[in-house]
């Protein structure tokens, strides 16, 4: 689960796959479709062990096409990058194995800019409720990037100090980013580079902004992983594995593009 898998197999769209980073600069043709968001922030969202008994395995039979933008019609318009991540077979077949993709519109078709391994929750996709280990479906919103250094790049950002935490007690400050004095775990080294997914309205100032729901979980984060659990599943965040990956997303997203996370699409 934790161990680098090494990719074997035929070049595609033109490029060479390697064990956690690949680039795809060619462009995708977006198909004609019928009209028609713990391991980042507190301590119930860390990543699961990687040693667990039984692997609950890939149920579906047909995978998402990492090749195509399915998800064109589904984010605004006027987006013009996409962070998306789909369940992938490449480097095992557990429920978690995940792959998330840089996405660019660039005149009106949309491009595989790079893609990275990654893992999501230890239950797979469909989160409805906190503490069932799934992550999130759907088309959401950044709320806020973080690191624990320098700021990587224009998106909004906030610092991570070893008193963060997205805090998951219920009652007023559910869902919320408060800073807890005598908490030293929020600069972890998971923590070095991600950022805050708009699942159940996540708040950064207490009583500011609408109200997360009571139970629907929350605190899911892109963050990237723990020094010797690069591919272990989370509680429901995307865990991009290798800490550069994680900090070439953050670097490379920018506020005029609009962009959007596409989880599952």
């Amino acid at each position: 689960m934790n161990r680098l898998g090494l990719v074997l197999g035929p070049v595609l769209a033109g490029v060479v796959l390697t064990s956690d980073l690949f680039l795809a600069p060619t462009a995708i043709a977006v198909p004609t479709l019928p009209a028609a968001v713990p391991a980042g922030g507190v301590a119930t969202a860390r990543p699961a062990q990687a040693a667990t008994p039984a692997t609950p395995r890939v149920a579906r039979a047909k995978l998402p096409d990492p090749h195509t933008a399915t998800f064109a019609d589904q984010v605004p318009a006027d987006t013009t990058q996409v962070v998306r991540t789909i369940p992938s077979h490449r480097w095992c077949k557990a429920v978690y194995c995940s792959l998330t993709q840089a996405w660019r519109k660039q005149d009106g078709t949309w491009r595989l800019v790079r893609q990275f391994r990654s893992t999501i929750g230890s239950r797979g996709w469909g989160k409805t409720k906190e503490g069932d280990d799934r992550s999130p479906v759907g088309v959401l919103r950044i709320t806020v990037t973080f690191s624990t250094g320098a700021r990587p790049g224009p998106m909004p950002w906030r610092r991570r100090k070893p008193t963060s935490v997205l805090s998951m007690s219920h009652g007023a400050n559910y869902n919320t980013w408060l800073e807890i004095p005598g908490r030293t775990a929020g600069s972890r080294p998971s923590m070095r580079w991600g950022w805050v997914v708009d699942y159940n309205h996540p708040r950064l100032t207490p009583g500011k902004g609408p109200a997360p729901v009571a139970g629907k979980g929350g605190a899911i984060f892109y963050h990237t992983s723990l020094p010797g659990h690069r591919y272990a599943p989370t509680e429901g965040c995307t865990q991009v594995g290798n800490p550069r990956s994680m900090h070439w997303l953050v670097h490379w997203l920018r506020p005029k593009a609009d962009p959007r996370i596409v989880q599952d699409l």
